[in-house]
């Protein structure tokens, strides 16, 4: 089950105003995720199921692989040992990092087409079982994609 979820760094400026008042645009959205007390130990340490887990990540949220995966293990002490992966995705990529000793992993997830924090908890759910959110950022990238950078230096000015 995910509970205890701490949420930290959401970044969200889509929908800040443009020159003529319409919603910015970005180019896509960015999930961090931290899972710890991860349930199926087994699938967190096989790097066969990592490669099969970032497979149906992608086609579970739509998107469509242009290179990978590519899964390597890490042979370090109890706190580093583990296994990550990296797709390349013609929408960016995927990347996970785990740490079975630990019952942790890291997931990254960067696509210009949109996608559902949730469809993604749920593809970690599927492959690892219940864990705990310990971190989930979702990010806007490329603010003001398709707008000169002119016309919203004021609004960025603003909030920092």
């Amino acid at each position: 089950m995910i509970a205890g979820m701490v949420t930290s760094g959401i970044t969200s400026a889509a929908g800040a105003p443009t020159a003529d008042g319409e919603p910015a645009q970005i180019y896509g959205q960015h999930l961090m995720l931290r899972l710890r007390d991860i349930e199926r130990l087994d699938s967190l340490n096989a790097a066969s199921d990592i490669n099969g887990f970032l497979i149906d990540l992608v086609h579970s949220v739509g998107m469509r692989i242009l290179d990978g995966p590519r899964v390597s293990t890490e042979h370090g002490d109890a706190d580093h040992f583990g296994h990550s992966g990296i797709v390349l995705l013609y929408e960016s990529h995927a990347a996970v990092h785990t740490y079975p000793r630990r019952r942790e992993l890291f997931l990254d997830l960067f696509s210009c087409k949109p996608f559902g924090a949730e469809d993604v908890l749920g593809v970690c759910r599927r492959w690892f079982g219940g864990s705990t959110v310990s971190e989930r950022t979702m990010l806007d990238r490329g603010l003001h994609w398709n707008a000169p950078a002119e016309a919203h230096l004021s609004h960025w000015l603003d909030r920092r």
